[in-house]
């Protein structure tokens, strides 16, 4: 008889988009990285994602003052970091949002508007889906190769 894998490291929270919910998941998040080990460009590109498109969908999905629903689940494998946000905010694909125009100088560059684009440059994977009245966007974070 062939030994069980043991289940990958998981872990779901489900809060509102109020500010203090979210930064409390985002530590809870990062807890979790550190108990895994988790560090270097993988633990940049969860922690960059999360702070951008949770942000995102507080301050545009559901408006500063309508605070909703949002559901993250987090999945350490050995390939990759898995997240999945859902939310029931209004409709929005990230994966179809169009790249900021490029900057001739510092001076010109805008406040905000770049966000997505970062993200989409730190992950390897994402993936977006509108169910069920919900938003559902899922980012693969690669692992660095551990050394032997």
């Amino acid at each position: 008889m062939s030994p069980v894998p043991a289940a990958a490291p998981r872990l779901q929270l489900d809060f509102t988009s109020r500010g203090e919910a979210i930064s409390r998941a985002q530590e809870d998040v990062r807890a979790l990285l550190e108990r895994h080990q988790i560090d270097g460009k993988a633990r940049y590109a969860v922690e960059l994602a999360l702070e951008e498109l949770l942000a995102n969908i507080a301050r545009h999905g559901y408006g500063l003052g309508s605070p909703g629903a949002i559901r993250l689940t987090v999945e350490i494998e050995a390939p990759r970091i898995r997240l999945t946000i859902r939310d029931d905010a209004r409709a929005f694909d990230p994966t179809r949002h169009p790249e900021p125009a490029r900057l001739r100088s510092v001076e010109d560059a805008p406040i905000g508007g770049r966000g997505i684009s970062m993200v989409r440059a730190a992950v390897s994977g994402m993936r977006y889906r509108r169910s069920a009245g919900a938003n559902c966007l899922e980012l693969d974070v690669a692992r660095e190769p551990r050394e032997s």
